[in-house]
């Protein structure tokens, strides 16, 4: 029989492993779920339905129609009678209906052959023809546009060739999908160069990056954005030169979050969002809990000075809230490395308010991101140059043109 000391001993040591495999699991926890976790992807908390608003608001009733937004028609088809389908009998008509359908062709991949005749000029003593705009190989500029649409969706080159070949191409593969892709990474490089010249001038710029490995090892993609530009550039390291190379003496606002390869621009907004996410994960100490609310009510109250002309005493004012929030927090043991942070930041805190347009937040940057997160979930790595350069080019393009509200499709067919 074991003595009360060994018990204790064992009740000792199987409390250690139970400790070390609570460690353990909360470090994989906050992996997923920490104060950079942007809000779309954290786990929604229970939440009570307000009951004065009705569960399916919809159209009201008696409303004028759903809201959708018809395009014209391409063609008008009459639907008519000669007689009365019952009796035979005359008919005279009293009005009439409309009823818009929106459909795809019966066929919607048709095999055009163009037969481009050849002439011998006598005068010039040589053979012409017509000038024709044909691509290259057999598959045409629109079905190679809808190609790059749906690789920008799913990624998967199997199964885009296998939708190809149910719509009425038999001979479409894999390979040729990857041959499209090459194609308009070469012919959108010069627009993608373009845009990024447009955006080394822009005033501000909304700033993030996101882990991407390539062919297993570690990488990131890195995401500069204004309001109608997207550009995304893969790398194999997280280092500031990668930013540097995107904004080579770049003399804007740059939004950001804490990360330090920021730090060499000269004027620099630290986001809030980042912030109050982080101060939250502190809130469970109610000491730091009041600070977290002060928090708070200062990025409402900043808000409110943006929508008005820069206040040099009120931001004044501002800052000395912000530096008496980290004076309180310094004094609670658990709230020094939230002090810190705050500290770290400095006047980069309130840079926006100098600037009308500059916002307090990076969320724009998060939003903007997510698409090559979704792309990272679906494929995991990016395995050579040309995944590489679809990042790089077809995604920068075909995303800066979603935010100029472009029709991606149209702009797809119209490069040349």
């Amino acid at each position: 029989m074991l003595s009360w000391r060994q018990r204790v001993r064992d009740l000792e040591a199987l409390v250690a492993k139970q400790q070390e495999i609570i460690e353990e699991l909360t470090r994989r926890l906050n992996s997923y779920e920490n104060p950079h976790t942007p809000s779309s992807k954290t786990h929604k908390k229970n939440t009570k339905r307000d009951e004065s608003k009705p569960r399916f608001p919809g159209k009201p009733k008696c409303g004028n129609g759903g809201g959708i937004e018809l395009p014209p028609p391409d063609k008008v088809e009459e639907h008519k009678l000669d007689a009365c389908p019952d009796c035979d009998g005359e008919l005279n008509q009293t009005s009439m209906r409309k009823h818009t359908v929106i459909d795809l062709p019966k066929k919607p991949i048709e095999t055009v052959e163009h037969r481009i005749v050849q002439y011998y000029c006598n005068r010039c003593k040589k053979q012409v023809e017509p000038t024709t705009h044909l691509p290259d190989g057999i598959y045409g500029i629109h079905l190679q546009s809808m190609v790059v649409m749906l690789k920008n969706l799913t990624n998967s080159h199997e199964k885009i060739a296998s939708l190809m070949r149910e719509l009425g191409a038999p001979s479409f593969s894999a390979a040729q999908v990857q041959r499209i892709a090459d194609h308009f990474i070469e012919k959108l490089q010069p627009i993608r160069n373009t845009y990024l010249g447009m955006l080394r001038k822009s005033d501000f710029v909304n700033a993030d990056e996101t882990g991407f490995r390539k062919d297993g090892k570690n990488g990131y993609v890195w995401g500069v954005f204004t309001r109608s530009i997207a550009i995304f550039s893969a790398q194999m390291s997280r280092a500031r030169l990668h930013i540097e190379k995107i904004l080579p003496s770049y003399k804007g606002v740059v939004v950001s979050d804490g990360y330090n390869a920021y730090d060499d621009f000269e004027m620099r907004q630290r986001c809030w969002a980042h912030l109050l996410r982080e101060a939250k994960e502190y809130a469970d100490n109610e000491e730091i809990d009041v600070q977290y609310k002060r928090l708070k009510m200062l990025y409402e109250h900043l808000k409110l000075l943006k929508a008005q002309p820069p206040d040099e005493a009120k931001i004044v004012a501002a800052k000395e809230q912000l530096n008496d929030i980290v004076t309180c927090l310094n004094t609670i043991t658990e709230g020094r490395k939230l002090a810190t942070l705050i500290a770290n930041g400095g006047d980069d805190w309130f840079t926006a308010l100098y600037h009308q347009d500059v916002p307090l937040d990076n969320n724009h940057a998060e939003r903007e991101l997510r698409s090559v997160v979704l792309l990272r979930k679906t494929i995991g790595c990016y395995r050579n140059h040309k995944g590489k350069g679809w990042i790089d080019v077809v995604m920068s393009v075909i995303h800066t043109w979603k935010l100029q509200g472009l029709n991606v499709f149209k702009q797809l067919c119209a490069v040349d």
